[in-house]
């Protein structure tokens, strides 16, 4: 907020986890970063502030990033590598796609690391026509 911008929560995305049902994780009701230590994740490219925050807070684990959205959803369909989802992406096609066969479990990271908060900024003189917009997507925001 300054004297010329405001601001609009919108909502909080986070990250689950797709593990194959052989893994004990997947009999899990949530886990943590830490219990994720020393897996190696399909993981695709480019996924902002998300990069790090895994990369900094699973110990151990190896990250094989894959930039074509069709490569992820093959190799992840003929493979046991487990990959992340968050609440925004499972209703994406690429993320149903993925997860179509049900050999994996969609399990959440409950953690206290994995959270991003999002807000809508404008400009004070635009919001008559910004913050109605703002306040809809916040109302449809997926919750879980």
């Amino acid at each position: 907020m300054t004297d010329e911008i405001e601001s609009v929560y919108l909502g909080v995305e986070y990250l689950g986890v797709e593990i194959g049902k052989s893994n004990p994780l997947s009999k899990k009701t949530s886990v943590t970063f830490d219990d994720l230590a020393g897996m190696s994740f399909l993981v695709v490219q480019d996924t902002g502030p998300w990069q790090a925050i895994v990369e900094n807070n699973i110990p151990d684990a190896a990250f094989l990033y894959q930039a074509d959205l069709d490569a992820m959803s093959e190799i992840s369909r003929n493979s046991k590598f487990p990959y992340f989802f968050s609440n925004l992406s499972l209703v994406s096609s690429a993320t149903i796609e993925r997860s179509d066969g049900g050999e994996r479990v969609a399990v959440p990271i409950d953690d206290p690391r994995n959270r991003l908060e999002f807000y809508g900024s404008y400009l004070k003189g635009n919001r008559k026509l910004v913050q109605p917009l703002l306040k809809e997507i916040n109302k449809i925001w997926p919750q879980n």
